[in-house]
């Protein structure tokens, strides 16, 4: 559900398990906040292509 964390989700911890590789701990902060911004601007970035390919402005 939007603005919910499943049970036993822990960031930190997350990126403890991951010190071996340390650019994807670090990701965990970017990745798993703000969903919705994600989506907008994944949604952008599909629309603008459609009309680069397309010709649509």
């Amino acid at each position: 559900m939007p603005g919910e964390r499943r049970a036993g989700y822990d960031r930190d911890e997350r990126a403890r398990l991951m010190a071996d590789f340390p650019l994807s701990a670090q990701a965990g902060a970017e990745i798993f906040e703000d969903y919705d911004g994600h989506f907008e601007e994944g949604l952008a970035l599909v629309i603008e292509g459609i009309g680069a390919r397309y010709g649509v402005s």
